[in-house]
């Protein structure tokens, strides 16, 4: 795998919207492929560290997961924490990561004379620590940090999620590793981590790439895990109304991805942003509800107001308000999913005219 294609691997380009983003850790902006692809050449080229953020900007505003950061840190390690990664490890001194990392690090000279030093102090710590975790490295795309240890990357499918760390510690926990991981960076959604092939400032030492991806069955099974557990399901967008409106208002089979999120969230009590009512009240217009049956689905939001929710009701009703295209959905962070991947796309409007 290029350096080109680890950097966008890295950001999960063709899973979510990647830009904006942080970089550097005065947390400047990046706004596009090109600034973010030059950016990591300058810094491979140059031996420089680089750091961006784990999750877009647009992930955090809309509380979407597509990887979960771990961090884990020899230097924090007692032998004894390691006991029961080496029971389970059937893993050789020569395995491939551990073989790459020793190639990697032979290669590297001292820049400021500080690079043999740490070599000499952390080498045996680092190389003891990724044969002991071989088994999860092996499963999930990972990066030696350069000087202390290993940074985890376990890739999901989007999945929106409220209480990250929660989802994170879960996952630890399924992965065997809840014990080792730094506790300080679960669930921070504005974390920053280093760059693959940019370089430690202390060391001089590269941060190599171990593993380049997440196992895609292991992607599954813990995407089912965590939409089972922290998120609320609405596949057939059954919405607890009175009995006498229920046959209305259930839709069999799965509505588009952007209304099931629209419907998780109001139905989570979260206030929905002026273009999230336009587009899911427009959807259940479509479908013959009355203004009168969506309000009862409205009462839900914080700041529900009867009289107001009615009169825009019925004035997309008046104007065959027609539902944003998913191009424009995306705009204003509607879309939980890449447009690719969705039957809907280009526009729901093609499906409930």
């Amino acid at each position: 795998m290029s350096y080109r294609q680890v950097w966008l691997k890295h950001i999960r380009i063709d899973q979510v919207i990647a830009f904006p983003r942080d970089f550097t850790l005065h947390r400047h902006k990046l706004y596009s492929e090109k600034q973010y692809l030059t950016s990591c050449e300058h810094a491979h080229r140059n031996r420089l560290e680089l750091y961006t953020s784990v999750l877009s900007d647009y992930e955090v505003a809309n509380n979407l997961v597509t990887t979960l950061f771990y961090d884990i840190d020899a230097d924090h390690l007692e032998p004894s924490d390691l006991k029961p990664f080496r029971s389970r490890s059937e893993v050789k001194s020569n395995s491939i990561s551990t073989s790459l990392l020793n190639n990697r690090i032979n290669n590297i000279g001292s820049p400021g004379g500080l690079s043999d030093y740490y070599l000499n102090l952390r080498r045996v710590e680092v190389v003891e620590l990724i044969v002991a975790l071989e088994p999860v490295i092996s499963k999930v795309r990972s990066v030696f940090s350069g000087r202390r240890g290993v940074h985890l990357y376990v890739d999901l499918n989007p999945v929106r999620v409220i209480d990250l760390r929660g989802a994170s510690e879960y996952v630890a926990e399924v992965l065997g590793i809840r014990d080792i991981v730094d506790k300080q960076v679960l669930g921070d959604w504005r974390r920053m981590s280093r760059v693959p092939g940019s370089y430690h400032r202390v060391t001089g030492n590269e941060c190599v790439v171990l593993n380049p991806s997440t196992d895609p069955e292991l992607t599954r099974i813990l995407s089912e895990l965590i939409y089972e557990k922290f998120v609320a399901k609405s596949k057939s967008f059954e919405v607890p109304m009175p009995r006498e409106m229920q046959e209305t208002i259930s839709v069999q089979g799965e509505p588009p991805p952007c209304i099931s999120f629209l419907t998780g969230q109001l139905l989570s009590g979260q206030n929905l942003k002026h273009e999230a009512r336009i587009h899911l009240g427009t959807y259940l217009l479509r479908l013959g509800l009355k203004p009168e049956e969506i309000a009862v689905l409205f009462r839900k939001v914080p700041d529900f107001n009867e009289s107001t929710t009615l009169y825009q009701l019925r004035w997309l009703q008046k104007h065959n308000y027609k539902m944003y295209s998913c191009m424009k959905a995306r705009q204003h962070g509607l879309c939980p999913l890449p447009l690719e991947t969705c039957k809907y796309y280009p526009s729901p409007n093609w499906w409930f005219r």
